[in-house]
């Protein structure tokens, strides 16, 4: 029978609906109250023969939920609300306008190898986020791989069996929702310890994402077989077929990969960062390649190395020998009018030295741009991002013909690692100073603000809205 579709849910008016499946469906809405788009994902009560199953689904609902609502990370889909709706449970996600890897491979979407190689190392640095707080997917495969139309950026989303394996960092959440003698998963994506009912690690999902990989690169499976168990006995026992073997994809890509695929844990990637290093490391010797094809730029290196040490405090204590060091390690590039150096929300790992030119800062939601800043030669932009390898807060654009040195902190880590270690420290240092400067004004505008309440016979205990201090 064919079920109506609900107007509203909760304080959110239904759209249309955007997906159904067998325990659920999921609507596009609007938020009325902040103006936005939303995803909502509800049960299906006439799906539910008896009442454990329903409790079951809804508590499965609710894990994914408190899970997913503790990861706040621009790649992987954000949760913001939970409720009920006539014995319906439901919960409100952000919404993801874009098709998954699945679709994209079906449809022989086309993407050169190396954006392909790039979405892949986000979304590994996206698992790592998720695994340093205890977090381990669990069903990595392409369909829960979103690549966001308009800016072609990653979501991992379905955290539904998502298992906590840290408990510390989540408190009360349930970190065991799985049923006796059920292997949750996607078999064809599983590691073979997945496979074989063992304790999982972070290795795990970076195995996920490893076939994931393989398929998007090759439009094959790495593991066939004539039916299902032949299949499933084709992870636990063969090598994939080397991706070298196929056309157009080069040798050192096909190391990165097969070391992803490794069934021996050891011979694994030991976390998700080192396989999204991997990606970086062999992309960026592409550029390096193409750097060296076209006529190279010129520098007063002696004059830009001065500007670095006394513009900059995180420079200050390096001597010549390192600064001359850092300029041989970074890129050097030349951007147009309108050209992208950094864009929202992709992974911060290179920090960019306007050498002549200048640059705007802004961010873009949903369309619009709103301009923060204007930087001009001499400054530094993507600093702080460096250490975290967190996803970009805003994008910078060449405001006219700009050069830049740009220092890849993933290379400089791996070439480098003493003079990266101190960079490392001098920017946590900068960034202290700049919290506990901010802190010192907070401080002062709080005491004037009691100051004042005090004068006026004013109960003052903080700021509050609209109050003028």
């Amino acid at each position: 029978m064919h079920k109506e579709i609900p107007q509203t849910i909760g304080r959110y008016r239904i759209v249309r609906q955007i997906g159904l499946g067998a325990m659920g469906e999921v609507y596009l809405a609007q938020d009325e109250l902040i103006h936005r788009k939303v995803a909502i994902k509800s049960l299906r009560l006439d799906r539910y023969t008896n009442e454990q199953n329903r409790q079951k689904a809804i508590e499965s609902l609710l894990h994914e939920a408190r899970i997913v609502g503790n990861l706040n990370h621009s790649h992987i889909t954000a949760i913001y609300d939970i409720g009920e709706q006539g014995g319906a449970t439901y919960i409100v996600m952000e919404y993801v306008d874009g098709k998954n890897i699945k679709e994209l491979i079906d449809s022989n979407t086309a993407f050169s190898v190396e954006k392909k190689l790039s979405l892949i190392a986000m979304v590994a640095r996206a698992l790592h986020f998720a695994h340093k707080r205890g977090i381990l997917h669990r069903d990595i495969k392409p369909a829960n791989i979103m690549i966001v139309n308009q800016s072609l950026l990653p979501k991992i989303t379905d955290f539904g069996i998502a298992r906590v394996v840290d408990t510390s960092s989540f408190g009360s959440i349930e970190s065991n929702i799985d049923e006796e003698d059920f292997i949750p998963g996607t078999p064809l994506y599983m590691s073979p310890e997945q496979l074989r009912g063992e304790k999982l690690d972070n290795r795990s999902d970076i195995f996920s994402l490893g076939v994931l990989a393989y398929e998007w690169l090759s439009g094959e499976k790495p593991f066939a077989g004539k039916n299902l168990t032949a299949r499933l006995q084709s992870v636990l026992k063969d090598e994939p077929k080397p991706l070298r073997d196929l056309p157009g994809i080069d040798p050192a890509i096909n190391s990165i990969i097969m070391r992803a695929l490794a069934k021996p844990l050891a011979e694994r990637y030991q976390n998700a960062d080192e396989f999204g290093d991997s990606l970086e490391l062999y992309l960026n010797s592409l550029e390096k390649k193409k750097d060296e094809e076209k006529r190279g730029l010129s520098f007063d290196k002696k004059e830009i190395i001065e500007r670095l040490r006394h513009r900059y405090l995180f420079f200050a204590d390096f001597s010549e020998e390192e600064l001359y060091e850092l300029f041989r390690a970074s890129r050097k590039e030349e951007f147009a009018m309108g050209d992208y150096l950094i864009r929202e929300g992709t992974s911060g790992t290179k920090m960019y030295m306007i050498i002549s030119g200048a640059v705007i800062v802004l961010t873009e939601t949903e369309g619009k741009r709103v301009e923060l800043e204007t930087l001009r030669d001499g400054s530094c932009v993507g600093e702080m991002s460096m250490i975290d390898h967190m996803p970009r807060s805003a994008s910078v654009v060449a405001f006219k013909k700009t050069v830049a040195l740009v220092l890849n902190e993933t290379v400089l880590r791996h070439n480098n690692p003493k003079l990266c270690l101190k960079l490392y420290r001098n920017l946590a240092t900068t960034l202290s100073e700049r919290l506990r400067s901010s802190e010192a004004r907070y401080l002062t505008l709080l005491a004037t603000h009691h100051a004042w309440g005090e004068k006026n016979g004013v109960e003052s205990n903080g700021f509050e809205a609209g109050e003028d201090s």
